[in-house]
């Protein structure tokens, strides 16, 4: 990056290449003001009309939002409930479960689990 600015610096020899006509900030807000001035529209002024919604319409409109309200918490009660009640048969089998001597053998040879591992973590692990 340091030897980029050092080329430029030599290429430009220092000097600023951009110019500004003489004068130019001094005039330049009386000019964008004029151009302004010529540019924008003369706006007419405009009555906002006010429209009331009829008491039925209103209703409706909380009536929706209500039911959309209640929609959302009894959908996520129900969902609520019907993942707690899920787990809970799950749980119980898991308690009832009891290793059979074969079983506990294919998983220790599966994870190539050896005598002296089994010893280690009986022992120094806990």
């Amino acid at each position: 990056m340091i030897q980029e600015e050092n080329i430029i610096r030599q290429h430009d020899s220092g000097r600023n290449p951009f110019r500004t006509p003489d004068g130019y900030f001094e005039s330049l807000t009386g000019r964008l003001m004029a151009r302004i001035a010529e540019e924008a529209p003369q706006q007419e002024s405009v009555k906002a009309r006010v429209v009331e919604l009829p008491l039925w319409r209103r209703a409706m409109r909380y009536a929706a939002a209500v039911s959309v309200a209640a929609l959302c918490v009894g959908g996520g009660t129900w969902f609520y409930n019907r993942s707690q009640s899920a787990d809970q048969p799950l749980a119980d089998d898991a308690l009832e479960y009891v290793w059979d001597d074969d079983d506990l053998d294919d998983v220790l040879d599966y994870e190539l689990v050896d005598n002296s591992q089994i010893a280690y973590y009986l022992t120094e692990a806990y």
